[in-house]
C-alpha cells in the first residue's frame, strides 16, 4: 500500500512552489497521501497566496485548525511546527479524512527553508542561532507527536536547504537537527533546483538547493 508524507511550513498551493514530498536519500518514492500544513492561518494565506481564486477549494470542517482540500491534498492551516500539539491537530485532521494510521504522514516529513519571522534587519549570527532553534524545536515536537499516536519505527525528515544557506549552513543545520534529537544526517548527493519564495510572499526566485536526511530513531 502507498504511503504518505507530511510538509512543514507550506507557502504557494501553487504547482512550482510547493515543497517536493516525493524525493528520498538520493531517490524518489511514490505517495499515495500527502499532508501539507501551512504557519500561517487560512486567512493570512489566502491573502498572501490565494489572491483573486476564491472559493476554490471546499474547507473542511474540523473542529480543530482550518483545513481545506486543494488539488486533492489535505491543507492545515495554523500549524506551529515547533508545538507537538499543531502537529498532532493536523495528523488526526488527516487521518480521519485518508482514514490510514498517524504513521503514514509522521515517517517522511518534508521542510523547505524553515526560516524566522520578522528576519529583515537582523543580525546574521543572530538570524542563524534563531534558526538553528527552530530546527532543534521542530525536531523536538515532531518526535512527541510520533509518541502521541505511538510510532516506533524510524522516521525521517527531509530539510530542502542549500549547504552554503548564509542563514543556516549545512554544519549549523546539522547541528540544530542532532541537538533535536536526530540520531544520523545525510546530504543527498543532487543538486536540486525548486522554486522559492520568501515568509511575507514579496521575493520568489528560482534557486539551487540541497536536501538533508535526519533519521530519528525510537
Amino acid at each position: 500500500m502507498s504511503k504518505g508524507a507530511m510538509t512543514l511550513a507550506e507557502g504557494s498551493q501553487q504547482k512550482d512552489y510547493k515543497t517536493d514530498a516525493t524525493l528520498i536519500l538520493n531517490g524518489a518514492d511514490v505517495r499515495g497521501y500527502i499532508l501539507r500544513t501551512a504557519f500561517d492561518s487560512l486567512p493570512v494565506w489566502k491573502t498572501k497566496y490565494a489572491k483573486g481564486i476564491s472559493p476554490f477549494y471546499p474547507r473542511l470542517k474540523t473542529g480543530v485548525k482550518e483545513a481545506a482540500l486543494i488539488d486533492d491534498e489535505i491543507w492545515v492551516f495554523g500549524i506551529d511546527g515547533n508545538r507537538s500539539k499543531d502537529i498532532i491537530d493536523a495528523v488526526t485532521i488527516a487521518t480521519t479524512y485518508y482514514k490510514v494510521p498517524a504513521k503514514y504522514f509522521l515517517s517522511s516529513i518534508y521542510i523547505k527553508n524553515l526560516n524566522a519571522e520578522n528576519e529583515k534587519g537582523m543580525d546574521l549570527k543572530v538570524l542563524v542561532q534563531i534558526n538553528k532553534e527552530l530546527y532543534e524545536k521542530t525536531v523536538i515536537a515532531i518526535k512527541e507527536a510520533c509518541a502521541h499516536f505511538g510510532v516506533k519505527e524510524s522516521i525521517h525528515i527531509h530539510v530542502y536547504s542549500s549547504n552554503v544557506n548564509y542563514k543556516i549552513p549545512r554544519d549549523d543545520l546539522y547541528q540544530a537537527l542532532k541537538a533535536g534529537g536526530a540520531s544520523n544526517v545525510e546530504t543527498d548527493s543532487r543538486e536540486l533546483n525548486f522554486r522559492s519564495g520568501s515568509n511575507d510572499n514579496q521575493l520568489r526566485a528560482r534557486v539551487n538547493t540541497n536536501m538533508h536526511v535526519a533519521r530519528i530513531d525510537f
